[in-house]
């Protein structure tokens, strides 16, 4: 919440600062004090909690002023004082503060902390204030069986590591992920790292014990990748599904007769099994979705492109996807599907990049699959987090005509979103269907 300006365009306040500033005036005006008032109390720096303000002037203020500091329990907008801190990284917000540059590539890892804490409305390792917060939310319906199980798996990861700890077990876990996949890191250098925070720390019962337990853990959210084996030519999927395609079995092509397997004597792996000629990496967009269903933070932001419609249709100005003709057109196409806001909207594109540019010889590109909600905000559904890669097509060459092969797994994704994907939407305390899909190439 202090991560204010860019550092290379002064005076431009970033968008994660804004969706901050939302958060919180979403969250305080509806508080008993506020309403008393008849205002919200102005937390920018020169007015320090003591001017009552509109929603407009508090936006004003803090894009130009900032927080005030230090201000972790919101104590004038009606939050208990014996709340605790957000999970957050107290040690980059300071250093955000004095302007170091290395501190800006947390900034994903506290988005996810941030969004970890708000899909459950709470700390989950202070029972208190999550007993408080139960009291305060009147839950139409419980959530379903499936949303139950990942918010279980948040509460008891998302412990503190130790009272008063900025960090949870989860967190720790992401960010050596993240740390393995911004720098190469190999596993048995994450080991030592892990063993060293052990050795290091006299409360060790929280931290991961090896790599492969951070893998475990993370992978209990339910983000998985898939591989798929592919025709070293791009003719087809080896690849099995629920609409009719039951090609896992083969070890040919149906197509070209190439073999799924290398041939020779040697091509095995050191478990006796065959080894693949060419596969692609498939990531199902369903659970990442339904994740933004659960977040109290993404899920009001879901319905933005139904809000303000006609304001915005008579502008007369081209500001997001569902000004065009073909967004309104698809409209009058399929009003059922229009009058649910929650129906997810999509984005698709490609491009394919050279990854190895200096460690290869020959010529290599690959492509991914980048798919974005259209739902959201323009500032928020053009951004890193919430461009989600589906699907990464393998090189060597340009896929050319061939490109609808490798959309297979993607395009069974959206076919179960059209029939309908239960999940839980906590901004509506009620079990829904984030349903149907529409796609804008």
């Amino acid at each position: 919440m202090y991560d204010r300006n860019h550092h290379e365009k002064r005076g431009q306040v970033k968008e994660l600062f804004k969706l901050v500033v939302e958060l919180f005036i979403s969250i305080v005006k509806g508080k008993h004090v506020v309403i008393n008032e008849g205002g919200i109390r102005c937390l920018c720096v020169v007015s320090d909690c003591r001017c009552i303000r509109s929603e407009d002037e508090i936006r004003l203020h803090l894009y130009s002023k900032g927080f005030r500091p230090n201000y972790w329990i919101w104590t004038s907008h009606g939050e208990s004082s014996f709340a605790a801190p957000p999970i957050v990284n107290v040690g980059v917000h300071e250093s955000h503060a004095l302007g170091s540059s290395s501190s800006t590539r947390h900034v994903q890892i506290e988005m996810m902390d941030n969004m970890i804490v708000d899909a459950l409305g709470v700390n989950a390792g202070v029972d208190a204030e999550y007993d408080e917060v139960e009291d305060d939310v009147d839950v139409d319906e419980p959530p379903n069986e499936e949303a139950q199980k990942f918010y279980n798996i948040l509460k008891e990861t998302n412990k503190l590591l130790f009272p008063g700890s900025p960090h949870s077990k989860l967190s720790i876990c992401a960010r050596l992920i993240a740390q393995k996949s911004q720098f190469h890191v190999p596993e048995q250098a994450l080991d030592l790292t892990t063993k060293m925070m052990l050795d290091s720390t006299p409360i060790p019962d929280g931290l991961p014990k090896n790599f492969y337990e951070v893998k475990q853990l993370v992978s209990k959210l339910g983000l998985g990748v898939k591989r798929i084996d592919c025709c070293v030519k791009g003719c087809m999927l080896f690849y099995d599904n629920e609409f009719g395609v039951k090609d896992g079995h083969l070890v040919e092509c149906k197509f070209c007769q190439e073999s799924r397997y290398k041939g020779s004597k040697h091509s095995r792996s050191s478990k006796g099994k065959p080894v693949l000629r060419k596969a692609m990496f498939n990531l199902p967009i369903i659970p990442r979705l339904q994740k933004m269903y659960a977040s109290m933070q993404t899920a009001e932001k879901m319905t933005w492109h139904s809000q303000n419609y006609e304001r915005r249709n008579n502008s007369g100005e081209l500001r997001h996807s569902n000004d065009g003709r073909a967004w309104k057109h698809f409209d009058r196409k399929h009003p059922n599907f229009s009058l649910e806001p929650r129906n997810v909207r999509l984005g698709l594109c490609s491009d394919g990049f050279t990854p190895h540019i200096q460690g290869s010889g020959t010529p290599y590109s690959c492509w991914p699959i980048i798919v974005t909600p259209y739902n959201l905000s323009p500032d928020m559904c053009m951004s890193k987090p919430y461009m989600f890669l589906a699907a990464v097509i393998p090189g060597s060459s340009n896929p050319k005509l061939g490109t609808d092969i490798y959309l297979q797994s993607l395009i069974d994704d959206l076919k179960r979103l059209w029939n309908g994907v239960h999940t839980y939407d906590i901004s509506r305390k009620q079990n829904c269907y984030e349903g149907s899909f529409d796609v804008d190439h």
